[in-house]
């Protein structure tokens, strides 16, 4: 870069520093939550076709495919399922969430890598403590193997192993099960009773009297992507 590139540089990244501590002070959570009701249904379609396939290919030993596709499936949660909704009320351009969803998905500094801890711990939910099956954490396998390996993959051609396959599918799984559904919880969803994003129901009542109704919310669902 030259010199007024590298200024322009970390300009950039020192403005984005300011605004995210900022941002990060006013998440709302009725907007997470309107972001995930409206494209929650249409995000996970993909994400679970992308495990799908990764299962799949796995299985018939095409591992390198595999890994991409269980590593697209965490990019599509972090960046639709997590980075948009939880900084939608505090982000108020798409530009800047992009912005930062590059900064997470690429993680190429220990400060870019930081930033998804941050933001779920506004949400109380600390990422970190997550463990996979051999008691290794579910963050910095992502951020310390899964992505290099992926990247490997895509810009140059490597191979992959089982294991590989294995452990990225397992993590992707993790990402959905320990994260995103503990942040839909969190904010009210009842995915267990609807299975959809777009519809949630419960009940409301006093437990002295057992005098419990029904209650339920819905969304317009649609598609945060475009054309297929």
């Amino acid at each position: 870069m030259s010199g007024m590139d590298d200024y322009a540089y970390y300009e950039q990244e020192a403005a984005l520093e300011e605004f995210l501590q900022e941002s990060l002070k006013s998440i709302s959570a009725d907007n997470a939550k309107h972001y995930l009701g409206v494209y929650g249904d249409a995000i996970e379609a993909r994400v679970r076709r992308c495990l799908e396939d990764a299962h799949r290919l796995g299985s018939a030993g095409f591992f390198a495919p595999a890994v991409v596709s269980a590593s697209t499936s965490i990019e599509l949660m972090i960046r639709f399922m997590l980075v948009r909704p939880l900084v939608q009320g505090a982000f108020l351009s798409d530009e800047w969430a992009g912005v930062l969803s590059g900064r997470i998905a690429n993680g190429r500094t220990a400060e870019d890598r930081e930033l998804l801890p941050a933001v779920l711990r506004q949400w109380s939910i600390d990422i970190t403590s997550i463990r996979l099956k051999d008691g290794s954490g579910l963050w910095p396998t992502i951020t310390s193997s899964i992505w290099p390996i992926r990247n490997k993959i895509v810009h140059q051609g490597s191979t992959a192993s089982t294991h590989d396959a294995a452990l990225t599918t397992e993590c992707a799984e993790a990402l959905l099960y320990g994260v995103v559904r503990v942040v839909a919880a969190n904010l009210g969803f009842t995915l267990d009773n609807t299975g959809k994003w777009s519809e949630i129901r419960g009940e409301k009542g006093a437990a002295e009297t057992g005098d419990y109704s029904s209650w339920s919310q819905s969304f317009d669902a649609a598609s945060p992507f475009d054309g297929s």
